[in-house]
């Protein structure tokens, strides 16, 4: 089961139907080319003005939610995650979801949003003589 709460509501599927997996295409352009350019970012390389503005922010968004709310068999519209879901979860959850489904592993995907990973406190170690 995979579920999805936003604001007051949770929406869940049971499994990624096949149409989710159909339709996955724009999703995944989107994704691998804003991939491309943060690579290319992080690694220091120059970003030409055609990737730079390949894709804006809000096209790459709407796209990537839009299957999103397929992904949910349309329970909520795009508003709704545009208006609900926390912008620190957002780019990442839609990412982790794309990837999974792509892959086929979607055996990871379980509640959204999803909680930032937390670092883990180191208890002291004692040491006995």
């Amino acid at each position: 089961m995979i579920t999805c709460t936003l604001g007051d509501k949770k929406y869940s599927i049971p499994y990624v139907s096949g149409r989710a997996l159909r339709e996955i295409g724009p999703a995944l352009d989107v994704y691998t080319k804003m991939l491309a350019v943060g690579l290319k970012v992080e690694s220091g390389m120059d970003v030409t003005d055609e990737e730079a503005n390949a894709l804006s922010v809000k096209d790459a968004l709407d796209t990537m939610i839009d299957w999103f709310c397929l992904l949910f068999q349309n329970q909520f519209t795009p508003d709704d995650v545009l208006d609900l879901y926390p912008a620190d979860r957002l780019m990442h959850d839609l990412a982790l979801t794309i990837q999974a489904v792509n892959n086929q592993a979607t055996g990871v995907l379980a509640d959204f949003p999803t909680t930032a990973a937390q670092a883990q406190k180191k208890e002291p170690t004692s040491q006995q003589s």
